[in-house]
């Protein structure tokens, strides 16, 4: 019982809520620097939306919406260009996790004396940068309550994350309405980022007792749910079911760390190019089964509380997820050359998130992960 917990300031959630954001922006900075993804969210209207609800609250907004699916360094350093040159005081993000991730970022480090590089390969945040506040767009990451950011290091083929305290939002907005467009496979492969996130943060080195009721909270809740807001995208309640479990997941696996499946995840994106979430959503039956003989109560108290029979059903129900929501589908495209494992195998095994698997692993451990895919 000897624990810490730390989360985002203020989390606002339900739908509708998104309509907050001018007065929350209003209370924290007169300059907004609103960060957004390539193209998405300007051609369902919402960013246009958003902007509009900003200016309302008789703030200046400069956009910067270049942010790609999988975010480099290049992109964080471009927006605090932006940023720097538009004089804003206040970072506002809206989006998936890369956009969530880059903005916090870049109010992070807006004023700090090191290239983002410097943070990148491991120096300290020195303090709190601008005020932040991050707009959930999908169900998945959770990164609107993390710490981290998950970055890509494009000259040296690495993906890894900048973490700290100072990098958490002031606000987060989690409003299920936001969720209604996202496209079918989308909300199956952030949904199941998610998942992932939840069980490996249930079963973690780090959980304890706060962490363990937010993740399986938030397991049960996307166990149920998400596959019927797969095939019924439109369907608001289902949807907000899907975004608590995600937010209440990121809050979890934010203070509990992961697990070997997203350890593996980041070195298998850079080397396939798949959606991370769909990666995820692939390695966690086999890693559960790695982590059986440790995990094996924990796995079956979630079974249990899902309506499902044990462990060994819970996996299989895993399963039925990924094929019946196309992820398995994908398989192939997961199984990289025998010569490309060396270099996987390395980054994986030396990541925080590997480290806090329940079961201690060793490079053999993750090549026959990698055969089994």
């Amino acid at each position: 019982m000897d624990f810490s917990f730390l989360t985002v300031g203020k989390i606002i959630f339900g739908p509708g809520r998104i309509r907050e954001i001018g007065a929350e922006a209003e209370s924290l900075g007169s300059r907004v620097l609103l960060v957004a993804g390539r193209g998405f969210l300007r051609g369902t209207g919402r960013l246009a939306e958003i902007e509009s609800l900003l200016r309302d609250g008789s703030l200046d907004v400069a956009v910067f919406d270049a942010v790609p699916p999988e975010p480099s360094l290049e992109d964080v350093q471009s927006g605090i260009e932006v940023l720097r040159a538009r004089k804003c005081d206040l970072v506002v993000a809206v989006g998936g996790g890369s956009a969530l991730d880059v903005g916090k970022v870049i109010a992070g480090l807006a004023h700090a004396p090191a290239p983002v590089s410097e943070y990148f390969k491991g120096r300290d945040v020195e303090k709190k940068g601008l005020p932040f506040i991050a707009a959930a767009t999908t169900a998945g990451s959770g990164a609107e309550v993390t710490p981290n950011a998950v970055l890509v290091d494009r000259k040296a083929g690495v993906k890894a994350s900048i973490r700290s305290p100072h990098l958490l939002a002031d606000v987060a907005i989690v409003d299920p309405e936001l969720t209604l467009t996202v496209p079918p496979q989308v909300t199956a492969d952030s949904g199941m980022d998610a998942l992932c996130q939840a069980v490996e943060a249930f079963v973690s080195r780090g959980a304890n007792p706060l962490t363990d009721a937010l993740a399986l909270d938030a397991s049960v809740r996307l166990l149920r749910h998400l596959p019927e807001a797969y095939a019924h995208g439109d369907n608001l309640s289902l949807r907000t079911e899907v975004a608590l479990g995600s937010l209440m997941g990121g809050m979890a696996f934010s203070n509990a760390r992961l697990g070997l499946a997203h350890g593996m995840a980041h070195p298998l994106g850079i080397a396939t190019g798949l959606p991370h979430g769909l990666i995820c959503g692939l390695l966690l039956p086999p890693v559960m089964r790695f982590n059986m003989p440790i995990s094996e109560a924990k796995y079956s108290k979630l079974a249990r509380d899902a309506g499902l029979g044990g462990a060994d059903e819970l996996i299989s129900e895993i399963e039925r997820m990924n094929a019946e929501m196309r992820l398995s589908a994908h398989r192939p495209e997961l199984r990289v050359g025998r010569e490309k494992w060396p270099a996987i195998v390395s980054q994986s095994v030396n990541t925080g998130s590997t480290k806090s698997n329940p079961q201690s692993v060793s490079e053999g451990d993750i090549s026959r992960i990698l055969g089994e895919l």
